[in-house]
C-alpha cells in the first residue's frame, strides 16, 4: 500500500488549497513555522483514520479548531493504492462541529497508525512520558503495546477472567449463581429445620382437633363419629335448620299479630251504656256539622270555587281543611296581584316617559329646522376664496385689478386695496359662522336619534289596550277575593271544627260496632294456630291462656333449633379446620422433601463448583508463570535490542541507554517501566532524569521506531514531524542514514516534515536517488503577500552520474 496524493482546502493553518504529491518512498516537507507542515500531516490522519488523535490529546474540542478560521468547513482528499493495485479515496468535509465523509482505515489498523505509524512534533517530547502515564502502570499506552508485542493477550485475558476464582467476594459478581448457591444452603437448612418444626406442631394440633369433632359429632347424631372430616363435614352441609326456623318465625309473627289484636279489641270493647253515649255523641256532631253547611257552607265553598278559578293549574281536594285551602289559594292570590300591581306601574311609568320624550323630540326638530335655515342662509360664504384673495393683496398696486387689469376707480372711489381687504374680511367671518352652524346640526341631529330610539324602547314597555283593561279587571277581582277570604276567617276555622268532631265520633261508634265481631274472628285464628303447633288445648281454654302457651311453645323450639344449628355449624367449621390443617400438614410435607431435594443439588452442585474453583485458581498460577518466563526472554532478547541497536546507532557516545525494566518476579502483573543502563555494566534512573535532552528526543524517537519495528507490520508507512530537535550534526546523519534503511530494507513509506532550511536542503541530498527505479518527493510550503498558503513540489529521480563513468 502506497499514500499517492493529499488535497486540502482550508484546513486548520492552511488558507486556500494545497495538492501534491505522495508516490515516492520517501517524502521530505519543508516550510517555515506556521506554514502548514503539521497540518498537511494532521490532514493526513484524519483521512486515514477519521479523526486527530495528536491534536485530541492537548485539546478535546479540537473540532472547533479544524477549519481555517472564519471559513465555513475545510476538504480533506487523500489517494491510496492497494496492495491489489486499486485506487482507494477519501474524501471528507470539516466544520466546527463534526468531520463528514469516509475514512480510510478500520477501527484496529486507525489505531495502529496513530500510535505506532505516526509520530507528531508535540509528542515527540513527551513520548516517554505519554508511554507510561497512567493511574495503573499496568494500563499505560507502553504497557498495553508490550502485552501485544509479547503475545500475552491470551495469557492477560485468562488470568483477567480467572481473577474472580481467587477470591469469594470477586466471584460473586462474574458468577452471580455460585453466590447465591453459596448464601442460599444455609438458609435452606435453616428452611428445613422450621418446615420440621411446624409439621410437628401441625401434627399435635390435628389430633386434638379431631377428637374434639368427634365428641361434637356423637352430640348431633353417632353414625357420624367414625366418618373423615372431609365426609363429615359433607354429610352436616346436606342437613338445614333454615327452613324450620323460617316457619317458626312466621308463626311468631302471626302469634305477634294475634296478640296486638286482642289487647286492641279487648280495650276497645265498651259497656252497652258506653255504646250508646258514643251514638248520641255521633249523632250530636253531625247535626252541628249540616247546620254549619246550610248556614255557611255553600256560600264559603263558592268563595274558595271563585279563587280557585283564577288558576288554572291548582288542584285542591275537598277532603282538605276549608282553613287549609283558603290559605293557599290566599298565598297564590297575593303573588299573583303584586304581579298584576308591577305591570300597571310600569306601564304608567313607560307613559309618563314617552310624552316626555315626545315633547323634547318636537323641540329638538324645531332647532334641526332653525339651523338649517341659518345655513343655508351662510352658505354662499368660502373661506378658503378669501384667503386666496388674501393672498392677491400683496399683488395690488394702486386701483388696477392683478386679474383683469381693470382700474377699479372707475368704478368706485374707494381704494381697490381698501375693497379686497374688506371683502376677505366679511368672508372669513361667514365661513367661522358656517362651521360653528355645522357643528351644531351635527350634535342635533345626533340627539334627534338618540331620542328616537328612547321613544322605540319606551314604547315596547306599555302594555295593549286590551291587555290593560283585562289587567285592571283581574287585580281588582284578586284584591275583592283577597278581601273575602280574610273576612271568612272566622267560618272557615268553625267549619273544621265541626267536620273534625263529626269525623272523631263516626270512628269511635265504627269501632264499638265491630268489636264483637273481631273477637270471634281472633279466637278462630289462635286456635287454628295452635293446631299447627300441635298444641293440646282444651275448648274451655281462655284466648288469653292460649296465646300464653302458644308464645311458650314457640320459644322452646326456636331454642331447640337454634341449639341444633349452632353445635352442627361449630361442627362444619371443625370439620372445615381439620380438612385445611391436613391439607397444611401434606404441603408441609411436600415442601420438605423438595426442600431437602434443592439442597442436595445446592450441595451437590457447589462441590463441584469448588473443584472447578480449585483449577481455575492452579490454572492462573501455571500461566502467570508462563507469562513470567515469556516476558523475561522477550524484554532481554527482543524489545531491549532493537531499541538498544537503534540508540546506539542515532547517539555513539551516550553512556546511558534507554530500556525496558525486567518484571522482577514471574507472578507479578506486567508493567512496562523505563530505565537506563551503562555501557560498562549497572543501571542508572528513568531515562528522563539520565539524559540529555538531545539524547532524550533520540530515546524517545527511537523508542518509537523500536516499537513500530518490533510488531507485524500492519501498515508500511511512517509519517514524522520534525524528529531532528535538538540533534546535532551526528545525530541528523545518522537518523538521514536510519531513514534510508527504512525505507529501502524495511520497504516503509516515509514522510518527514522540517522546518530549517540548511537542514531540509541536507536531507534532500542524503536521501536522493541512488538506484533505477527510486524517488525522491520534495514539497515546499509558504506564505504569498496576502497570507494565503502556498505550495510547490517536485520529484526528484535518479541520474547516473557520467563523470565517474566517463
Amino acid at each position: 500500500m502506497r499514500l499517492k496524493s493529499l488535497y486540502v482546502k482550508d484546513f486548520r493553518s492552511i488558507d486556500g488549497e494545497v495538492n501534491i504529491s505522495l508516490d515516492a518512498p520517501i517524502v521530505l516537507i519543508h516550510g517555515p513555522n506556521g506554514a502548514g507542515k503539521t497540518s498537511l500531516l494532521s490532514a493526513i490522519e484524519l483521512a486515514l483514520t477519521g479523526t486527530v488523535p495528536s491534536l485530541s490529546r492537548a485539546e478535546p474540542d479540537y473540532l472547533a479548531y479544524l477549519p481555517h478560521k472564519d471559513r465555513p468547513f475545510g476538504e480533506v482528499r487523500l489517494e491510496v493504492t492497494g496492495s491489489d493495485g486499486a485506487t482507494l479515496r477519501s474524501d471528507l468535509r470539516v466544520t466546527t462541529t463534526a468531520v463528514t465523509g469516509n475514512a480510510l482505515l478500520g477501527e484496529g489498523d486507525a489505531s495502529f497508525f496513530s500510535e505506532r505509524s505516526y509520530l507528531a512534533q508535540a509528542t515527540l517530547g513527551r513520548l516517554l512520558e505519554i508511554y507510561q502515564h497512567s493511574d495503573k502502570k499496568s494500563d499505560s499506552p507502553l504497557t498495553k503495546f508490550v502485552k501485544e508485542l509479547l503475545g500475552l493477550d491470551r495469557m492477560e485475558a485468562l488470568i483477567g477472567g480467572l481473577h474472580s476464582s481467587g477470591n469469594i467476594a470477586r466471584l460473586k459478581v462474574p458468577v452471580s449463581a455460585y453466590g447465591e448457591i453459596r448464601d442460599q444452603i444455609p438458609e435452606d437448612e435453616a428452611e428445613l429445620q422450621r418446615l420440621r418444626g411446624e409439621m410437628a406442631q401441625d401434627e399435635v394440633a390435628l389430633r386434638t382437633g379431631t377428637e374434639a369433632l368427634r365428641l361434637q359429632l356423637a352430640a348431633i347424631d353417632p353414625l357420624l363419629v367414625d366418618l373423615e372430616p372431609a365426609e363429615a363435614e359433607k354429610r352436616l352441609g346436606l342437613v338445614s335448620e333454615d327452613a324450620d326456623l323460617t316457619a317458626l318465625v312466621r308463626l311468631r309473627r302471626e302469634l305477634e299479630v294475634s296478640q296486638a289484636s286482642w289487647q286492641s279489641a279487648t280495650s276497645q270493647n265498651a259497656a252497652p251504656d258506653n255504646r250508646n253515649d258514643i251514638e248520641a255523641a255521633n249523632q250530636a256532631d253531625r247535626g252541628a256539622l249540616d247546620k254549619w253547611i246550610f248556614e255557611h257552607g255553600q256560600t264559603l265553598e263558592a268563595l274558595l270555587g271563585r279563587a280557585a278559578g283564577f288558576f288554572s293549574d291548582i288542584s285542591l281536594s275537598s277532603e282538605s281543611g276549608y282553613v287549609e285551602r283558603a290559605k293557599v289559594l290566599t298565598a297564590r292570590i297575593a303573588n299573583d296581584r303584586e304581579r298584576v300591581e308591577r305591570v300597571l306601574t310600569a306601564h304608567e311609568a313607560a307613559l309618563l316617559k314617552r310624552s316626555d320624550l315626545d315633547r323634547q323630540l318636537a323641540e329638538a326638530r324645531t332647532r334641526l329646522e332653525r339651523l338649517d335655515l341659518d345655513l343655508a342662509a351662510v352658505s354662499t360664504a368660502n373661506e378658503a376664496f378669501g384667503r386666496r384673495l388674501s393672498d392677491l393683496m400683496t399683488h395690488v398696486e394702486g386701483d388696477i385689478c392683478p386679474v383683469c387689469d381693470r382700474d377699479y376707480s372707475e368704478v368706485s372711489d374707494t381704494p381697490l386695496s381698501a375693497h379686497v381687504a374688506a371683502k376677505v374680511a366679511e368672508m372669513i367671518e361667514q365661513a367661522g359662522r358656517l362651521q360653528s352652524l355645522l357643528s351644531s346640526r351635527g350634535s342635533t341631529q345626533a340627539e334627534v336619534s338618540r331620542l328616537d330610539r328612547e321613544l322605540q324602547a319606551a314604547a315596547s314597555g306599555m302594555v295593549l289596550d286590551a291587555e290593560l283593561s283585562a289587567l285592571k279587571t283581574r287585580g281588582a277581582d284578586l284584591t275583592e277575593v283577597e278581601r273575602q277570604l280574610g273576612d271568612a276567617r272566622a267560618e272557615l276555622e268553625e267549619g273544621d271544627r265541626h267536620a273534625e268532631a263529626a269525623n272523631r265520633s263516626a270512628r269511635a261508634l265504627a269501632v264499638t260496632q265491630n268489636s264483637d265481631q273481631s273477637a270471634i274472628v281472633l279466637r278462630n285464628s289462635v286456635e287454628d294456630l295452635a293446631r299447627r303447633l300441635d298444641l293440646t288445648f282444651e275448648p274451655s281454654t281462655s284466648t288469653e291462656q292460649l296465646l300464653a302457651s302458644l308464645d311458650t311453645t314457640i320459644q322452646q323450639q326456636e331454642a331447640a333449633l337454634t341449639a341444633r344449628q349452632t353445635a352442627r355449624r361449630s361442627a362444619i367449621e371443625m370439620a372445615r379446620l381439620l380438612v385445611i390443617s391436613v391439607g397444611k400438614q401434606s404441603a408441609l410435607a411436600a415442601s420438605a422433601d423438595n426442600l431437602e431435594a434443592e439442597l442436595a443439588l445446592r450441595k451437590k452442585r457447589k462441590a463441584q463448583a469448588d473443584v472447578i474453583i480449585e483449577v481455575a485458581k492452579d490454572m492462573t498460577r501455571k500461566t502467570r508463570e508462563a507469562r513470567g518466563r515469556v516476558v523475561r526472554r522477550v524484554f532481554n532478547d527482543e524489545l531491549n535490542s532493537v531499541w538498544r541497536d537503534l540508540f546506539v546507532r542515532l547517539a555513539p557516545e551516550e553512556p546511558f541507554i534507554p530500556a525496558f525494566a525486567i518484571p522482577e518476579s514471574a507472578n507479578a502483573d506486567v508493567e512496562a517501566v523505563l530505565e537506563t543502563h551503562h555501557r560498562r555494566g549497572g543501571k542508572g534512573g528513568n531515562p528522563r532524569a539520565m539524559l540529555s535532552a538531545g539524547n532524550l528526543n533520540t530515546a524517545a524517537l527511537t523508542l518509537f521506531l523500536a516499537l513500530h519495528l518490533s510488531v507485524k507490520p500492519r501498515l508500511p508507512w511512517l509519517v514524522i514531524d520534525d524528529p531532528v530537535q535538538s540533534m546535532d550534526e551526528v545525530h541528523i546523519a545518522q537518523f538521514a542514514a536510519l531513514l534510508r534503511t527504512l525505507s529501502k530494507q524495511m520497504q516503509r513509506q516515509v514522510i518527514v516534515a522540517v522546518h530549517e532550511r540548511s537542514l531540509f536542503d541536507y536531507l534532500a541530498l542524503e536521501l536522493s536517488p541512488a538506484f533505477e527505479g527510486d524517488r525522491l518527493n520534495i514539497v515546499e510550503l509558504g506564505r504569498n503577500a496576502i497570507g494565503q498558503t502556498t505550495s510547490r513540489w517536485d520529484a526528484r529521480l535518479f541520474v547516473a552520474d557520467r563523470a565517474i563513468a566517463a
